[in-house]
């Protein structure tokens, strides 16, 4: 069995100082770590419910869904 290492990497990314004074104000973020936290949790959220939906998809079937919930 392998032993997972978690490593942190150094990642260096340019943007505009507008575009990313504008997306703190959105998100709502104090701090630039703030945001860049926010948004790769966010994406690792989207990546996980995309892998579920694959892994789901074609499990239902039509007779199970009431419609009158809808």
């Amino acid at each position: 069995m392998e032993r997972m290492e978690h490593k942190t990497k150094a990642v260096t990314v340019r943007i505009s100082v507008p575009l990313l004074r504008r997306l703190m104000k959105l998100r709502k973020a104090k701090t630039q770590s703030e945001l860049i936290n926010t948004l790769l949790a966010e994406e690792e959220e989207r990546i996980n419910s995309h892998r579920v939906l694959r892994a789901t998809a074609g499990t239902v079937k039509p007779s199970s869904i009431n419609d009158r919930l809808f």
